[in-house]
This record gives C-alpha cells, sequence and structure tokens, in this order.
C-alpha cells in the first residue's frame, strides 16, 4: 500500500500546480518547468518529457543529467514509455538491467538503471509522457510514483488548456508543432535542432551528401536590451531568424537554440570550401542596419562551424567544435573593433 506524501511534500506538489497554472502559457516554457520540477520533487538525476509523434516518443523537454539527450526519438512500440501509455498507467521499473519491459540499450544510451514513467491524457488526448530516472537500481520509493501521480492530472491539463490557447490564436497545426518552434521567431527550437542533428548523422551512413553544423551567437544583444528596452532586443532577434530563414535552403534547419544563440544545419554534396563561401556570403547579407521604430540597430553575429565527421563524429563533439570557433571568432571580432 502506498503511504500518503507528508505534509512538506504536499506543500511541494501544490506549489508546482500554482506555478505552472500561472506561467505564460507557451510549451516548450512548460515542458521544461514540468521536467524541472518533477526531478526536483522526487530528487531524481534526470527528467524528460516524452512527446508522440507519430510512431515515435521525442525527448521535447529534459531537466538534469537527461539535458544532453533532448531531441532524443524512441519508437512507441517496445519501449517501457509506449507500454505506460498503452496501459494508461504509472509504471516503475527497479532495474532497467534485469526488467524485460524496457528497452535496455535505449536505457543504457541516456545513462539509466531505474525509472518511472507517467502518462499523461486529458480525456482521451494522448498528451505524452513524463518520465523520472536515477543511474541507481531500486533508487526510487512506492511514495514517489504516489507523488507524481498526483501532480499528472495538472500537468495534463496546463499542457491541454495551452495548446488549446494557442489554438484559437492560430498559431499552431499540432502539440508537436508547438513542442518544436520558438515562440518568438517562428523558427526550429533547441530540441528540435538536436533531433533533426542526430538524424541527420544516421542518414550519412547510407549518403554521400555531408553535414555542416553552424553555431551563432548574436553580438550586442545586452547593449539593445539595455538601451532601447526588451521589445527591441526581441524584434533583434526576430529579425536576425528572418533574415537568415530567407537565405537557406527548405531542407536545412535553422534553430533559435536559447536567448541569442542559433544554430544551423546544412545538408549538402557540395565540398566543404563551397560551404564555407555560402555562409561568408550570406552573413554578408543578414548582417546589417535594421530600423526599429525611430532607432537604427545593426545586426552582428558570431558564427562557427564545425563538418562531420572530420570535426567530430558524435553530436557532442561536432557541437562543441561549432561552439569553440564560434567563440574564437567571437574574441576576434572584438580585437578588430
Amino acid at each position: 500500500m502506498a503511504l500518503s506524501p507528508s505534509e512538506s511534500t504536499l506543500e511541494k506538489i501544490l506549489k508546482i500546480q500554482t506555478e505552472l497554472t500561472v506561467v505564460n502559457p507557451d510549451i516548450p516554457l512548460l515542458l521544461d518547468l514540468i521536467t524541472l520540477r518533477s526531478k526536483e520533487l522526487v530528487s531524481a538525476e534526470g527528467a524528460v518529457f516524452e512527446l508522440v509523434e507519430g510512431d515515435d516518443l521525442v525527448y521535447r523537454a529534459a531537466s538534469g543529467s537527461a539535458s544532453n539527450q533532448i531531441g532524443l526519438r524512441l519508437h512507441v512500440s517496445g519501449s517501457f514509455s509506449g507500454l505506460s501509455l498503452q496501459s494508461k498507467e504509472i509504471l516503475y521499473c527497479v532495474d532497467s538491467e534485469e526488467d524485460n519491459r524496457v528497452n535496455r540499450e535505449a536505457c543504457r544510451v541516456v545513462g539509466l538503471r531505474s525509472m518511472i514513467v507517467v502518462p499523461l491524457y486529458f480525456g482521451l488526448e494522448v498528451i505524452g509522457v513524463l518520465k523520472v530516472f536515477s543511474s541507481k537500481p531500486a533508487y526510487f520509493h512506492e511514495n514517489d510514483l504516489h507523488t507524481l501521480n498526483m501532480l499528472s492530472g495538472t500537468m495534463a491539463a496546463v499542457l491541454h488548456n495551452a495548446y488549446r490557447w494557442a489554438e484559437r490564436e492560430k498559431r499552431l497545426q499540432s502539440m508537436s508543432y508547438l513542442a518544436s518552434h520558438d515562440t518568438l521567431t517562428g523558427i526550429y527550437n533547441r530540441s528540435a535542432f538536436y533531433d533533426y542533428l542526430r538524424r541527420g548523422i544516421a542518414r550519412l551512413q547510407s549518403n554521400s551528401i555531408s553535414l555542416t553544423v553552424v553555431m551563432f551567437d548574436l553580438d550586442g544583444l545586452k547593449q539593445v536590451n539595455d538601451t532601447f528596452g526588451h521589445a527591441a532586443g526581441d524584434f533583434y532577434i526576430s529579425q536576425f531568424a528572418k533574415r537568415l530563414s530567407n537565405l537557406i535552403q527548405d531542407h536545412d534547419i535553422l534553430a533559435r537554440l536559447g536567448g541569442d544563440e542559433f544554430g544551423l544545419i546544412l545538408m549538402s554534396p557540395d565540398p566543404k570550401e563551397s560551404i564555407l563561401s555560402f555562409l561568408s556570403n550570406i552573413m554578408n547579407i543578414v548582417e546589417g542596419e535594421l530600423q526599429f521604430e525611430s532607432q537604427s540597430l545593426r545586426i552582428k553575429a558570431s558564427v562557427g562551424v564545425a563538418h562531420y565527421p572530420e570535426d567530430g563524429g558524435e553530436l557532442e563533439s561536432l557541437i562543441a567544435k561549432a561552439d569553440e570557433r564560434m567563440y574564437e571568432n567571437k574574441r576576434d571580432r572584438k580585437k578588430n573593433q
């Protein structure tokens, strides 16, 4: 029999429920908040929110030790989360190395041994799956299942209502669109960027095209915010995204990774020299004067480029190299000012 949650746990649940109901009804923001607070609530090492997209479950939000797994895509069939959705029951895996219900290889990739998965439904509508986990077997207790189950109704209702609100605003076509796009700019967000990058690397195994990762960091955004206000800063960000979007091909992936950081994935059969020349040409067009109300702004961005596989055979190393070169570019630009 499950023990009743302690008074302090009930207070935490109430605080989280209140926080979820008063926060801005933005799907990516809510997903981040849900994973973070759920992890904290049961003292888990990591937490993820898996959104159903066709036959897959996609990590659209992740916190703690799961942060680097954002965008991970798994098949619903054969997964522990899929079993939870099918049964509509909260499930507990005590040890992934001993539990035949789980995808053992996927658990090893994420680095988990025990986990709780919570299916989120609003009526008959499937919202997704919340998963909290630990690298230690038998880490969670029965009370943790009861605690998360108490919070599940609120989480599902808040996400459902946020989706309906956005639908009324005619800003989306589906929950998966909201979860994979940046609200301010309308381009892809961090989870979509990592999802597409993982799939792009996988496709290269049987394709002659090359893959290039480009990282951008807007220069001077803080100064724009401090001088002209955050409305000007938002305009600065959105115009950079708009200008760059207009210059890339439909199959290229541009995403806002957070704040003033952007990422671009280029899939092309062209040699590296041609790709670098293309990037140089489009940045000459993107950077330049911008009029905000009566104020004149100037878009500037530092850029870092990494090519697969010579600069990294894994997602993390590829991004790290592009980041490193982007910061080198930023330092060089400051020296030449």
